[in-house]
């Protein structure tokens, strides 16, 4: 439980320090251009990097949330009767 709260304050401070511009851009977009040749899609305009960036990190976080979520629910159901 103390790892799921750690991941979630550390990326949330991630967060919070590319949309208020502490992270230097070039990382930001060198990052965001690597993530989207992978995926193969294309990547965004300079101006709008900071929030796809954003986007990106909360999407990670509902995803790994939710991931976690239904295998707990789903194991303390199934394995319960």
């Amino acid at each position: 439980m103390l790892g799921i709260l750690a991941f979630n304050v550390l990326t949330i401070a991630l967060a919070a320090a590319v949309g208020l511009g502490l992270v230097a851009t070039a990382r930001v977009s060198s990052m965001l251009e690597w993530l989207h040749a992978i995926i193969g899609i294309t990547p965004p305009e300079a101006a709008h990097v900071r929030f796809f960036a954003v986007v990106w990190i909360a999407s990670t976080i509902v995803l790994v949330d939710g991931l976690l979520f239904m295998l707990v629910y789903l194991t303390t159901h199934l394995m319960s009767r």
